[in-house]
């Protein structure tokens, strides 16, 4: 294949993502400029090689089973701390405040990558720390996403111990507090854990529409929740969104969040 076509067959290959899972040869012919009867050889050698597939009687095409083997070798090849670490830093420059990335280990949070804040009053968390799930923003967007089993199981393994003035201890109040998470796509804390102590999280989400780690910001609480507070709130809901896209998670599925110019 001249490289010129190669290049066309590539440009028909990028075309097809979450909002464009099927098209069909008119639609790509239109769009992409190119003569509907070369549209269609193109897309016979591509379905041909596995690369796109067509129902027998279907007008629209989509993405073939080589396609989908490919993406299994790059994302065994590529860690989500990669994906989220540009992210992280990009939102830390913004916010100016502490980032941290966190997973669930066992009844625990765990902290897997932290961008520091370059002020001299700040939160930081160890690389590696655990923090229980039921308590602190950074924790409760993890748990938030989990089903009631695992929520009731935690609650009967570790109880809800007092960490803090703020930290959740009754059931029925916790279980709330997770819906409403859900609800409004982030969670916030305010001496949940440590005294003074603020922080403001947002979910991500792989490809698999599976929740696979919580985005922080953390810092003094008379600085998250003053009059930015919304605009940290936006901030941490567009970093999630943004690494959640990148993992493959359809934009159409996420509750959108404001439009913010994170670069």
């Amino acid at each position: 294949m001249p490289f010129t076509s190669i290049e066309k067959a590539i440009d028909i290959l990028g075309m097809f993502d979450a909002s464009n899972q099927e098209l069909s040869a008119l639609e790509i012919s239109k769009q992409l400029s190119i003569p509907l009867s070369s549209t269609y050889k193109y897309l016979d050698t591509l379905s041909k090689k596995g690369f796109v597939s067509k129902e027998p009687g279907a007008k629209k095409y989509s993405l073939g089973l080589n396609i989908f083997k490919m993406g299994i070798v790059a994302a065994a090849k590529i860690s989500y701390v990669d994906i989220t670490l540009p992210h992280m830093n990009s939102l830390a420059k913004k916010c100016g405040e502490t980032v941290i990335l966190t997973v669930i280990n066992g009844w625990d949070a765990l902290c897997v990558e932290e961008i520091e804040s370059p002020r001299l009053v700040k939160l930081t968390v160890k690389q590696w720390a655990t923090m229980p799930l039921y308590a602190g923003a950074s924790s409760k967007i993890l748990l938030a996403y989990q089903n009631d089993s695992f929520v009731d199981a935690l609650i009967e393994n570790t109880g809800l111990k007092p960490l803090n003035k703020n930290t959740i201890t009754d059931h029925a109040k916790l279980k709330k507090e997770l819906s409403s998470i859900r609800d409004k796509g982030f969670a916030m804390s305010e001496s949940e854990v440590d005294s003074g102590a603020g922080a403001i999280a947002a979910p991500i989400f792989n490809h698999q529409k599976k929740l696979v780690a919580g985005i922080t910001i953390a810092g003094p609480e008379e600085r998250l929740f003053n009059e930015d507070n919304q605009k940290l709130i936006d901030m941490v809901k567009v970093s999630a969104h943004k690494i959640s896209f990148d993992m493959g998670y359809s934009r159409d599925v996420i509750n959108e969040p404001p439009s913010l110019d994170l670069k």
